[in-house]
């Protein structure tokens, strides 16, 4: 991803809604981050806050929050797994709805502008499975 300048990063901030500008300058986000990253001894609160706030800033897409902290930050997959989860749980989710609001509107101007250089991941369809685990009354 390239780097944006401040001057694109402060343009896109004003576009915001204010929950999402709330949660990327909160108290409680740095402190959420603050404390994940000393609980799974990542010394690299810096570059987790970045990432979290590319996320809250529409950069950067929920899903990929695993994977890129494992590669940004040479860390394990259980680690990143791990952390994910944390912050997902005590900074996305709060502010979830904003979010899908927010990634469904970049995906409606790709569609748009026929930018389609963003991979678009389709889930895969699980095959019907038997429940084993019922059993008939009798």
């Amino acid at each position: 991803m390239e780097e944006l300048s401040r001057d694109e990063l402060w343009a896109i901030y004003n576009t915001l809604p204010d929950t999402l500008k709330d949660a990327i300058f909160s108290e409680d986000t740095a402190e959420a981050i603050f404390n994940i990253c000393k609980l799974y001894e990542i010394n690299k609160n810096s570059e987790v806050a970045k990432i979290i706030g590319k996320i809250l800033m529409g950069l950067l897409p929920p899903e990929f929050l695993k994977d890129t902290l494992q590669e940004e930050l040479g860390i394990s997959e259980d680690i990143a797994k791990k952390a994910t989860m944390e912050l997902e749980h005590f900074i996305l989710n709060p502010v979830k709805k904003d979010l899908d609001v927010l990634y469904q509107e970049i995906d409606g101007n790709k569609e748009k502008t026929g930018d389609n250089t963003a991979e678009q991941a389709t889930p895969a369809e699980e095959p019907e499975k038997e429940d084993t685990y019922r059993e008939p009354i009798a």
